[in-house]
């Protein structure tokens, strides 16, 4: 999608579901642009909420083996 054009379209055949939560998503993410860290006006325990509601979102990976976390890793 390289134009408004294009995304006002896609937009279109999107459910109304879908339209709404595109539209609550691109709010939020219209009110808190802050460069990637969390708003400096949520409480402690708001942002702790907010990161685990983010970190849930992404699936895990298989993860690093133990050599590669190791402190002679960093080294090599």
């Amino acid at each position: 999608m390289n134009t408004l054009v294009e995304i006002e379209k896609a937009v279109e055949k999107l459910p109304q579901q879908q339209k709404w939560e595109l539209m609550r998503f691109l709010g939020a993410q219209l009110r808190g642009e802050t460069n990637g860290h969390a708003p400096r006006d949520l409480s402690p325990a708001e942002r702790a909420a907010d990161l685990k509601r983010w970190a849930a979102r992404h699936e895990r990976g298989p993860g690093l083996p133990d050599s590669a976390i190791g402190r002679d890793a960093i080294y090599d």
